[in-house]
């Protein structure tokens, strides 16, 4: 399978689960995400067991979610609570997903649900600190979600992918350094006089032109990534920062929902701030690495890099080991 099953995913920032349910394919299973009444979320099959009609495109009732085709209801379990036609059988069930919900975000188990431990959920910590204020976003790749960390695990193309973002130069200005430590891998940046350019320039108000730039990367299984970024000046706060998450959830072998989530440590309550960090976040996800990453793919076979044999260059180390991590886990669940 292409898959690591027993892991939480992404499936949907919390403030977008509301009144209505939501179809998601998450590792290539149709879902359907709502709440219960008492504002609990839950993840069925999206699929009625009568006759496969999709549960989301139901309404939500006090019981859960009533079938669009033929009103069966099904509570967030999966069980059967109504019929009207007749008795309830065994039959008249769906299956369910373990969710939870932190950081913002709700987060589904796709595989056995007796290791559905919500402690092992990635540690965005930096999500909950109080001295920094977030926005959040989501888009769609068409590319394998793999493509998507390697992009993230290698920041070397942000001076040439991102012109808003990087100096002409940055690449020979940057320290780089790659490490693998209980399972995480981290890449760190760091990028001695760099322009103050960029969206940093929002959030600037030191006299200085340039400044020290760092951009730690750090990767969880099975694609998990959080970005601690800052740029280091004279004030007492050290500079500002711009934390980002970014979420990877595979809708298929070939696409995958990405969600983000990007962090300030000053203009907390600026509308406009929040309106420009969100607009140059968004693009350069949405304008720039996403066509890059589904053109990269275009170019392939199939999604197995390594069967490819990629000229790999020392910014590619991080990147490298995640896919050796996340490949060894898949292969030992296959044999459980």
């Amino acid at each position: 399978m292409p898959f690591l099953f027993n892991a939480w995913y992404a499936a949907g920032w919390s403030k977008d689960i509301a009144d209505k349910a939501v179809a998601r394919t998450i590792l290539g299973e149709p879902v359907v995400l709502f709440r219960q009444a008492d504002g609990s979320t839950s993840a069925l099959r999206d699929a009625c067991p009568h006759r496969f009609a999709p549960l989301s495109l139901g309404r939500l009732t006090g019981s859960g979610v009533i079938c669009p085709y033929h009103g069966l209801v099904f509570d967030g379990s999966g069980k059967c609570v109504r019929n009207p036609h007749g008795a309830i059988t065994g039959t008249l069930a769906v299956k369910s997903f373990p969710t939870c919900e932190r950081y913002g975000m709700v987060w589904i188990w796709m595989g056995d649900t007796a290791q559905a431990d919500p402690a092992s959920l990635p540690p965005l910590h930096r999500m909950e600190r109080e001295d920094l204020s977030w926005i959040h976003g989501q888009l769609h790749v068409d590319a394998n979600y793999e493509l998507v960390i390697d992009n993230l695990l290698d920041l070397s193309h942000v001076e040439f992918l991102h012109p808003l973002l990087a100096s002409p130069g940055n690449s020979a200005r940057t320290t780089f350094r790659a490490e693998q430590k209980d399972g995480v891998v981290s890449a760190y940046y760091d990028v001695r006089d760099e322009p103050i350019t960029g969206l940093f320039q929002i959030l600037w108000t030191d006299p200085a032109p340039t400044a020290t730039l760092h951009a730690y990367m750090h990767w969880h299984a099975p694609a998990n990534l959080d970005l601690d970024t800052g740029m280091i000046s004279g004030e007492a706060d050290g500079g500002p920062k711009i934390p980002t998450v970014h979420l990877l959830t595979p809708e298929t072998e070939h696409s995958t929902h990405y969600f983000w989530a990007a962090g300030r440590n000053r203009e907390h309550d600026n509308r406009q701030v929040s309106g420009m960090l969100q607009f140059g976040t968004q693009n350069a996800f949405e304008n720039e690495d996403e066509p890059m990453i589904r053109a990269v793919r275009s170019r392939m076979t199939s999604n197995d890099l390594f069967s490819h044999k990629p000229a790999l260059l020392p910014i590619d180390k991080a990147a490298v080991m995640a896919r050796r991590i996340l490949q060894a886990r898949i292969r030992a669940e296959n044999r459980c």
